[in-house]
Order: C-alpha cells, then structure tokens, then sequence
C-alpha cells in the first residue's frame, strides 16, 4: 500500500510496482523520469509519464490494475510536492532505513531518470546554476554505488540527497517560474 500522508511517498510501498509491470525502470528510476520531465513540461500528463516508462499496460489484468494505481498515486504525490511552496518535495529513493548501498544505488538510478526526463524535451536556459546543477547531477548519475557503501559516507551521502533535492527544486523553478513565493516549513502554523 502507499502513503500518502502529507503528501509523502514511502519507497519501500512502491519499490516493487514496476516489477509486475513490462519494464526495465527502477521505481526511483521512474520518479526521476516524471521530475525531470515535469521541469521542462509543465503540463505534463500521467499517460506522458507512463508511456515513456512502460512498453504496454492491460488495465484488465488485475496486478497491473493495481499497479497503474500506484503509479497515478506517485504522479499525482510527486507533481503536488514540487508544486508546494512549503519546499516539501522528497525523492523517491530508499530512506535510512535501508542500506547505504541501495541508498547510493536508488540516488544513481534517480539522477539518472532525472536526466532521461529533462531530455524529453528541448531545455532552453543559459542560467549557470541550472546548467552546473544538470552537470552535477550527471556526475553523481556516473557514480558507483559501492563506493558509497560504507558508514563513513552515510553524511556525505545524505548531504548529496538533499544536494539534489534542492537542486531538483532549483531546476524545476528556473524552467517553469511558480506564481508563489515559497514559505519555509518552520514559519507555518
């Protein structure tokens, strides 16, 4: 089942959803497709997500039924978030919980997606930030996940999360200017 308490995504829920499915995409993979894409097409639509995920989906067959759901759920979960002006957006990569490795691994995947998704249509911006982020994220893209498997990295590795989470909102601003301004989480009441 997901989660979608204030608007959050719980990996491990969904990791397996595009295992039932015809498709080679991770899920963080796939949540890093959407990201990117969103950035540069605003309007995107589910069905633009899916089809670039998905090679074929039979609504009939009741496991992919479910696993269409989730997805719609995710899209919809994702698109909220980076629209909040509250900055809450989260990536969808495996938490503390698991292990570094597959922490490492699924942030990899995600840049990735995320590159992938930014590539399906034509970006056109001269902004240095946005342009050194892009480079940033494709350096982190070519990492090796075992390199980062150990505890001594666990800082650093979430320094790099948030480094593209922020990053991610940065790109996606620059592209597509919001009409609000952002409020940071501590100021709410």
């Amino acid at each position: 089942m997901i989660e979608i308490e204030t608007n959050t995504l719980d990996y491990d829920a969904v990791k397996s959803t595009l295992h039932k499915l015809n498709t080679d995409d991770t899920i963080a993979s796939a949540h890093g497709i959407l990201c990117g894409f969103s950035c540069v097409k605003p309007d995107v639509k589910l069905d633009d997500w899916l089809n670039e995920i998905l090679v074929s989906i039979d609504l009939d067959n009741l496991n992919e039924k479910a696993s269409h759901e989730k997805l719609a759920q995710i899209y919809n979960t994702t698109l909220t978030q980076l629209g909040d002006s509250t900055l809450n957006f989260q990536l969808l990569i495996a938490d503390e919980e698991c292990t570094l490795r597959e922490q490492a691994d699924t942030l990899i995947q995600w840049c990735q997606g995320f590159l992938s998704g930014l590539g399906l249509q034509k970006i056109s911006t001269h902004d240095e930030d946005v342009l050194e982020m892009i480079k940033d994220f494709s350096e982190i893209a070519k990492l090796d996940g075992e390199v980062l498997d150990n505890e001594e990295n666990a800082n650093d590795l979430s320094e790099i999360i948030e480094f593209v989470r922020m990053g991610t909102l940065l790109i996606q601003e620059t592209l597509q200017p919001s009409k609000q301004d952002y409020i940071a989480t501590d100021t709410l009441h």
